[in-house]
């Protein structure tokens, strides 16, 4: 299933208020007619709790927007909404839309990601372009996703694809494809992309040299399943940086769970020698990565030092401070924004271009020397 969303909404700070925006909007643009399907179905495709999605759903009850089903049946659709029409194309250019391919809806996504979002969204919006959101959650698992695509992507008025986090046989198949494409991020060997991303691998190597010199011997790089092939980039960086300063490498993949995260983390205490440096590939579990060593009795950063590869808000504001690697979101989006713009255009068509924005080392608490 496919839905579109505006990158142009604010980013709400609570989750029920999100809910109720992605939901107002299906029932806007016509996604939802008669009845809405089984909460179980919403649920699973927004990734949030049947809580949330009734504190939600509870509005849209209060606003008329929804008549609320009885035990057992479905919410129905009110009489009075009214589809939002779509806006008339003379004005704007015959390929007018530029998509983002996604294998998540856009509220959910990290800040980091909403704010290059929000920057490609508007640098294209210049030239005379709006930027859409679509996501879907099944393609991501295809190991043959051609006919998918070619459905997906056989949509009026669009000019290019944006692809966030991409698998290698999406982008394979826009790699042999005549439709103009820019990923975000690295990409697979022999891909023919253009794109842009921050240097990962660079952050990956740089962390291997601090680590050791504050005399951590045994790393461990977590990251989530299906990686991506910056994931993948970064876990051959960090086995090289390892292996010339004669370190242990432990690289552990998890399946993006709390649960997931933990009983890696165990795996990895069950050692000997246990890691004494952790580098986190994804920033919204480095506080659960060091809550669960400290009740493991790994402390932080006295028996184990915690870098995250990634920044978000929270790590500047956590206990003990983070240690983390910042980047420049609006310099990417704007990259991001030029590389759709010379695909539209057709500039060196079959030559792809790139650009690395290299992330700057932020010091913290949870990466000092065991002797600090």
């Amino acid at each position: 299933m496919s839905q579109s969303e505006s990158p142009n909404r604010p980013v709400r700070a609570n989750l029920v208020d999100q809910v109720v925006g992605c939901l107002r909007e299906r029932l806007e643009d016509g996604t939802w007619t008669d009845f809405l399907p089984s909460e179980g179905e919403i649920c699973k495709d927004l990734g949030v709790s049947r809580g949330t999605l009734r504190r939600a759903l509870g509005t849209l009850f209060d606003e008329g927007l929804l008549i609320q089903g009885g035990r057992g049946a479905r919410h129905e659709v009110s009489k009075e909404v009214v589809p939002a029409q779509p806006a008339p194309s003379s004005s704007r250019k015959a390929s007018q839309l530029v998509r983002i391919l996604s294998s998540h809806p856009r509220f959910i996504l990290g800040g980091q990601t909403q704010v290059i979002l929000q920057v490609v969204s508007e640098a294209l919006g210049r030239a005379g372009y709006h930027l859409e959101f679509d996501y879907h959650p099944g393609l991501w698992s295809l190991r043959r996703p051609a006919t998918t695509l070619s459905k997906i992507t056989d949509c009026p008025n669009t000019a290019a694809w944006l692809l966030y986090r991409p698998t290698q046989q999406i982008q394979e198949w826009f790699s042999k494809s005549d439709i103009p494409a820019v990923a975000i991020g690295d990409v697979f060997p022999g891909v023919v992309l253009s794109h842009a991303g921050f240097d990962l691998p660079a952050a990956c190597r740089h962390a291997v040299g601090l680590l050791a010199s504050r005399g951590r011997r045994s790393l461990a790089f977590l990251t989530v399943t299906n990686s991506t092939a910056g994931d993948l980039a970064c876990v051959a960086a960090f086995k090289e940086a390892c292996a010339q300063l004669g370190l242990e490498a432990n690289c552990l993949e998890y399946d993006d769970t709390l649960d997931g995260l933990c009983h890696t983390l165990d795996s990895l205490l069950a050692k000997t020698p246990r890691p004494d440096g952790y580098l986190a590939a994804f920033a919204n579990h480095v506080p659960a990565t060091i809550g669960h060593l400290n009740r493991r009795g790994c402390r932080v950063p006295e028996d184990a030092a915690v870098i995250s590869r990634l920044d978000a808000r929270l790590l500047a504001e956590s206990i003990p401070s983070i240690a983390r690697y910042e980047a420049d979101e609006e310099r990417l989006g704007r990259c991001l924004a030029r590389l759709l713009l010379q695909e539209i255009e057709n500039e060196k068509k079959g030559v792809p271009r790139s650009h690395w924005i290299l992330p700057e080392f932020v010091d913290g608490d949870s990466a000092k020397s065991s002797s600090s």
